[in-house]
């Protein structure tokens, strides 16, 4: 059933005939020139017009008037131009033949040469930008949407949001799809690249400092207009669409524009948010943005490391000899030597990773590790024998112990931090190092949301507060650590018991 509604509804396009017939060089040269003098807003044109700019142009100097006749009938006929009779009096019998009619370029005809006009202006040029301008006149035309309610000035904000989210979406693609050019890619392969690096890597890292500070006030705007104030905007876009007259008599349909518009919302809203695992086109940018930076680095790396190969370093080794010669004895040459060339004669050690899975554990904490060498001959094989499964239950029942019985102690200790219902850093100049480094984790963990609470593992809910005008030093067997102060405040005493019982389960 849908499908024969789609054959219904999609039919055969007449305008672009021109385009793939057997005389598509003298159409396509005829529309063009219509479309041009359409520019100038010259829209009627008679027929000897277009047989002098026929016969002007190289390679059309034969061009006959039967041969025009035959191109205008076929043009109308496709209904790419549209006749209009003179109304006025002819004053010969040659301006009567020749300019009895005037053509026009109709819009469908309009709208194939803009795009035949943008495809041969992508073709081999650079194109689009990471305009930080556009997306901060987005941010202002969203907030104005939102506080506007006149409603002529509602409809004409509405434009320029679209216009604006149109710009950054074209425009961007078509610079991340620039860089990722093969064109591209091969002039960062050449020596003249490196005259423009710095413009590259400064253009990129500007747009992303600025985009981090304003791609989270955008988000913030599109999420505070409400569904009211697109209604809203859509009833202006309606009644705005029902004030332009028309001779056809095509009945608006008020419920698919609207549709159309709440869609148009949706696909900003998708720009620039994440949706449920699907990353938005933002982030996408952001993430292609750095590896645009790191290439170009990579490239530029790689010019330093080979023009650095075909440098003589003479100089430089006659300059480094007299640092030596005057050297006032062995003993201070040594010493310049260890700081040039390092150390001599160094041994190279392999270790295995860390096994253990705290990542605040202390080096010397961690047991070490046994590192068997296989020497290197073709004729050692290593000995392999078949060995038994071990589940090491009794093991695991151990691990499993020794963490509850640590983290118990973890929650007593913590108790005597809590006064009066928080935990102040500055009432506790000398902590020990395990609640240190859970307070940390903490305070680390509640700048991921915007009221800055934190729901912790012993079953408590802190509001963290930081004051930047205090600073404290926290003393600890390991060292002391300076930072601005933070309070934890206890918010859900009746799950913990109040505050001598916090934390417990």
């Amino acid at each position: 059933m849908s499908i024969l509604a789609d054959a219904i509804e999609y039919s055969k396009i007449n305008e672009a005939s021109y385009l793939s017939a057997d005389n598509f060089q003298r159409y396509r040269t005829i529309m063009h020139f219509f479309y041009q003098q359409h520019r100038k807003m010259n829209d009627l044109l008679y027929r000897g017009d277009v047989l002098e700019y026929m016969q002007s142009l190289d390679g059309f100097a034969g061009y006959s008037e039967k041969e025009l006749d035959q191109d205008l009938t076929s043009l109308v006929g496709w209904e790419n131009l549209e006749t209009r009779q003179e109304m006025s009096e002819p004053k010969s019998i040659a301006e009567y033949k020749n300019k009895h009619f005037r053509y026009q370029i109709s819009e469908t005809s309009i709208a194939i040469e803009e795009m035949l006009e943008k495809l041969s202006g992508k073709i081999g040029h650079s194109r689009g930008a990471l305009d930080k301008n556009t997306f901060e006149r987005f941010l202002s035309a969203i907030r104005e949407l939102d506080q506007q309610s006149d409603e002529k000035e509602l409809f004409n904000i509405r434009q320029d949001t679209v216009t604006h989210f149109t710009s950054i979406k074209t425009n961007t693609s078509d610079y991340i799809g620039y860089l990722n050019s093969e064109r591209t890619e091969s002039q960062m392969q050449t020596e003249a690249f490196l005259v423009f690096k710095d413009q590259f890597v400064f253009y990129l890292r500007d747009f992303i400092v600025t985009m981090q500070n304003t791609s989270y006030q955008i988000q913030h705007a599109l999420q505070g207009v409400s569904k009211e104030k697109l209604l809203l905007v859509a009833r202006c876009v309606i009644n705005h669409e029902k004030e332009i007259p028309r001779f056809d008599e095509t009945v608006l349909d008020e419920g698919k524009l609207t549709v159309e518009l709440f869609g148009i919302w949706d696909t900003m809203l998708a720009w620039f948010i994440d949706g449920q695992g699907k990353s938005s086109e933002y982030s996408s940018l952001m993430k292609q943005t750095n590896q645009a930076i790191s290439k170009i680095t990579r490239m530029i790396q790689r010019f330093s490391d080979r023009m650095q190969q075909h440098q003589s370093r003479k100089k430089d080794y006659i300059h480094l000899a007299e640092w030596f010669l005057h050297c006032r004895s062995v003993e201070e040459a040594h010493q310049l030597s260890s700081q040039v060339f390092g150390a001599f004669h160094t041994q190279h050690y392999y270790v295995k990773p860390f096994e253990t899975s705290n990542k605040f554990a202390d080096i010397w904490d961690i047991p070490a590790t046994v590192h068997e060498t296989i020497p290197h001959i073709r004729e050692y094989r290593e000995r392999t024998s078949a060995t038994a499964f071990s589940r090491n239950t009794q093991a695991k029942k151990e691990a499993v112990a020794a963490h509850l019985q640590q983290r118990r102690e973890l929650e007593k200790s913590l108790q005597h931090y809590i006064q009066n219902g928080k935990i102040d850093l500055i009432e506790h100049p000398f902590m020990d190092a395990s609640i240190r480094k859970l307070l940390l984790k903490w305070l680390s963990l509640s700048f991921q949301n915007e009221e800055r609470t934190i729901a912790t593992e012993f079953g408590q809910v802190f509001a963290i507060k930081v004051d930047r005008s205090i600073k404290v030093r926290l003393e600890s067997e390991d060292g002391f650590l300076e930072m601005p102060n933070v309070v934890y405040v206890l918010i859900d005493k009746e799950n913990t018991g109040g505050d001598r019982n916090a934390g417990k389960q």
